[in-house]
């Protein structure tokens, strides 16, 4: 193993999927454990601007010591770094997901809410971590798209050493001394995970093939070129066969694509409704059912879905539930409103709260000095626009990019100055009010769902 071997590796790694440019802005998603710190290493002798992200999810002892350790080195480095802490089990409590998830969620909500626009977001996923998620999502039932596993560039977010092994990058912080911390759960096996890891792939390297780890990134990237190819396809059926309208999706002809294509088609509009992730396969197969049946049909899908054969064409759509429109201001202290408590909370602004001022999926500060009227909260109306670093954005185009079921979309609070959304509850914050430097006041705003 040679160092300058490792080095070439993940400069013509980064040089042929186009992941870095001179002067970018990078935020890096370090935890302090030998994969990012070998990331952060490499990218500070690179010419581009790193912020360190680091997340303390409580739900260890060495917790603390990890963030003071990432400050610490960040702080000997010269780099900016930003901790966030959230407490990961109470807030999967609330949420009535897994702790995984649920750190996950916040780890990237965290780190998304630190980046500009053109901001890029670096995370130390290496060879191993492919590969064990590949075998995991197998073993699990997945398709083309899920065996190609953990992507090398998703929107903002890069994996420069996803090219790397565990023993390459833990010999590169050999060499250069630098040191780490080991999270000592991940060589415990009671994770599905860490009985891959620890268990099965050390099983298959013994006696199957002693090169799996680099066979399963190579077949990685071929079930990406697949997938990348059929979707290509489903792209140009969508824009033959569907129309939308009056938030009706109208269907003609897709009888004309094999089924496979068809329920590809089907899910990609089903991912535009939101309820993918609800969707079985049975599902699928009874809209297949539907589209060679008679007309006058309708499947009823999670959320309030309808799918409906007409004499035309296939009819896609929510039926949607009457909800009471509530508008209430809202006062600095304790309210309660569409089924959230809100606690509002203002404070002087300085270095200090400045940089502890990282917004979670509940709590968001804002520039209470930008403030025009008195803050309202209220549902969603048509035409709501939110301002985002990319610019203005219609709540509709919100929802669609992030997936919000139709039948909740207009249950979800709003709170708004005047005319302008100022956030979404659980999503996003107007960049008309980011705290900056010029900031003097401060006002925290904290939306809770009601149990």
């Amino acid at each position: 193993m040679n160092i300058r071997e490792i080095e070439n590796k993940v400069e013509k790694f980064i040089l042929k999927h186009n992941l870095i440019s001179d002067n970018d802005k990078i935020i890096v998603a370090v935890s302090g454990g030998a994969d990012s710190m070998m990331l952060l290493h490499f990218l500070s002798k690179r010419n581009v601007k790193l912020t360190v992200a680091h997340v303390n999810h409580m739900m260890r002892i060495e917790a603390e010591a990890e963030a003071k350790y990432v400050r610490s080195t960040c702080a000997s480095w010269g780099i900016p770094c930003v901790v966030h802490t959230a407490d990961i089990k109470e807030l999967a409590k609330q949420q009535k997901i897994s702790l995984e998830e649920c750190g996950r969620q916040e780890r990237y909500n965290f780190f998304i809410s630190l980046s500009n626009n053109n901001d890029k977001i670096a995370t130390a996923h290496n060879a191993n971590d492919q590969a064990e998620t590949m075998i995991m999502r197998f073993f699990r039932g997945t398709d083309v798209k899920g065996l190609g596993g953990i992507p090398i560039i998703r929107d903002k977010i890069i994996r420069p050493i996803i090219c790397l092994n565990r023993d390459e990058i833990e010999y590169y912080c050999k060499v250069y001394e630098i040191k780490y911390k080991d999270d000592h759960t991940n060589f415990l096996p009671i994770y599905t995970r860490n009985k891959i890891r620890l268990e099965l792939i050390p099983y298959i390297v013994k006696n199957i093939n002693k090169n799996i780890v680099y066979t399963l990134l190579e077949h990685s990237q071929l079930y990406k070129e697949e997938e990348d190819f059929l979707m290509s396809y489903i792209s140009d059926c969508y824009k033959k066969y569907v129309t939308l309208q009056n938030d009706i999706y109208e269907v003609k002809n897709i009888h004309k694509e094999k089924p496979y294509i068809q329920k590809k088609l089907m899910l990609q509009i089903l991912v535009e409704l939101g309820i993918y992730n609800k969707v079985t396969s049975r599902h699928l197969e009874d809209i297949i059912h539907l589209i060679d049946g008679p007309s006058g049909k309708k499947i009823n899908l999670p959320s309030c879905v309808v799918v409906y054969k007409s004499q035309k064409c296939i009819r896609i759509f929510v039926e949607q539930k009457t909800v009471e429109k509530v508008e209430m201001f809202l006062k600095i202290g304790s309210n309660s409103a569409l089924d959230y408590e809100i606690f509002l909370k203002k404070f002087k602004a300085n270095e200090k709260t400045i940089e502890v001022c990282a917004e979670n999926r509940y709590t968001k500060y804002i520039d209470y000095d930008k403030i025009e009227c008195t803050l309202k909260i209220r549902t969603r109306t048509d035409g709501d626009k939110i301002t985002l670093p990319s610019g203005q954005k219609k709540l509709k185009k919100l929802f669609n990019e992030d997936k919000v079921p139709l039948d909740i979309r207009n249950q979800i609070p709003i709170i708004v100055d005047g005319n302008n959304v100022v956030l979404v509850a659980g999503s996003r914050l107007s960049s008309a009010y980011y705290v900056d430097k010029n900031t003097k006041n401060i006002l925290e705003i904290t939306l809770v769902p009601k149990k």
